[in-house]
């Protein structure tokens, strides 16, 4: 009897640096400009090939849909119709990433499904195929695929790759908000003008790896409107953004996490412990060179 093929799969959440909405589309997405940066806080997705056809979906965290509103299952399911099809998939998720965290758990879910599936089936395409594929899922997935650090434009899915900084130390705290990033962007505000070289400014000091000139230029403008809803969010980050060691504290995305750039990996546990009494999800993680790291 064939012996089922399995392959595991790391998915790395990411975290915006940067985060301007610079107008909207006729297709009702709005452009961006946005700094991305992979960490090491990830998913575990473990692909098995099944016997029988079709893909199943299995995950350990109860609001995660195991359907079609699964952009994992997606993944397979637009992959297996663009070779026409491939046998059997089962797709289990080891959830470690926060649930509409605005750190991409399901973009990089999708991402990890996208790169293992046409590992394990041997579909032989490439990543800019797989990256084209993921952009018709979500925005974030075709960083997720591509990982590490870049510049975005576009809805984001236009990349720019960045030079990622190396294991700097983050702190990311969530208190269990539920945000929707359709309703933020539906109602943004985005008559306020900026200077336009605000984001080669922190794209600058990326690739010169100036970490503290990169805190200091931590921009999102979702922050404004996500803060005015739910001002725990604005306390938070402003205790966070005074612990000793910080180089600076944002919002990733349209919420609920917000992160902070530690100095050091002593200053950020020493963080985490003073905060991990007083929100669901704290955790002390770091900048990673990768977005999907297949590890079999």
């Amino acid at each position: 009897m064939k012996k089922q093929k399995t392959l595991r799969i790391r998915a790395h959440a990411k975290i915006n640096l940067y985060l301007d909405v610079v107008g909207k589309r006729d297709d009702g997405y709005h452009n961006l400009e946005t700094v991305f940066h992979s960490i090491a806080l990830h998913d575990e997705i473990i692909l098995r090939e099944r016997s029988t056809t079709g893909i199943k979906v299995l995950c350990d965290h109860p609001h995660v849909p195991l359907d079609t509103h699964n952009l994992a299952y997606r993944a397979a399911d637009a992959l297996s119709n663009l070779v026409d099809g491939f046998g059997g998939l089962e797709i289990q998720i080891n959830k470690r990433i926060p649930v509409a965290a605005g750190l991409a758990g399901g973009s990089a879910n999708a991402a990890a499904v996208l790169v293992g599936v046409n590992t394990l089936f041997s579909l032989g395409l490439s990543n800019k195929t797989l990256m084209t594929i993921g952009t018709k899922l979500g925005a974030d997935v075709p960083f997720c695929i591509q990982g590490g650090a870049a510049f975005g434009t576009g809805i984001g899915d236009i990349l720019t790759p960045l030079p990622p900084l190396i294991d700097l130390p983050i702190v990311i705290i969530n208190p269990g908000i539920a945000i929707s990033t359709k309703d933020i962007f539906q109602n943004l505000n985005i008559t306020l003008t900026k200077p336009t070289n605000e984001s080669i400014i922190i794209c600058t000091c990326v690739e010169k790896g100036d970490v503290v000139g990169v805190g200091r230029n931590l921009y999102n403008l979702l922050e404004t409107q996500v803060f005015s809803k739910h001002t725990i969010l604005a306390s938070l980050k402003t205790q966070l953004s005074a612990q000793s060691g910080c180089y600076g504290a944002l919002m990733s995305g349209s919420g609920a996490s917000i992160f902070s750039l530690m100095e050091n990996s002593v200053t950020a546990k020493q963080c985490e412990s003073l905060f991990k009494t007083k929100v669901s999800f704290c955790t002390t993680t770091h900048t990673h060179g990768y977005g999907v790291c297949i590890d079999n």
